[in-house]
């Protein structure tokens, strides 16, 4: 069997960002409270994140299997996304904090790279 040989791994052209989301007070509010503020700001958030030169890879919500808080594991869903560099990745998470939304939602961003074995 060959070796495999493991270098120091490299920064890829577009950064491979893991977001996990956490719906946090968004249970707490009334349905017009969702209907009326808190979803059209989160629809025009992720219609944002459309045009910030990012691009959507894939989506996965825990609820078939899940209710009420996150648990242990700190999340109800995640985003996988390329994003052209640290600086669309921040003015992403910073979205949710300027438009109030981190009262309902928490955001976070873990960046790494397409997995080596996987993808070349």
């Amino acid at each position: 069997m060959s070796e495999v040989k493991h270098d120091t791994p490299k920064v890829p052209e577009l950064l491979r960002v893991f977001f996990t989301f956490e719906s946090t007070g968004f249970f707490d509010t009334t349905q017009e409270e969702k209907e009326k503020e808190i979803l059209p700001k989160l629809n025009g958030i992720l219609d944002e994140w459309n045009q910030n030169g990012s691009e959507l890879l894939a989506t996965f919500d825990r609820d078939i299997l899940t209710a009420g808080q996150a648990g242990p594991a700190n999340w109800h869903a995640c985003f996988l996304y390329n994003v052209p560099n640290l600086q669309v990745v921040t003015d992403m998470t910073h979205a949710f904090r300027s438009t109030g939304l981190d009262r309902y939602f928490r955001l976070e961003a873990s960046i790494g790279r397409p997995f080596f074995l996987l993808e070349k």
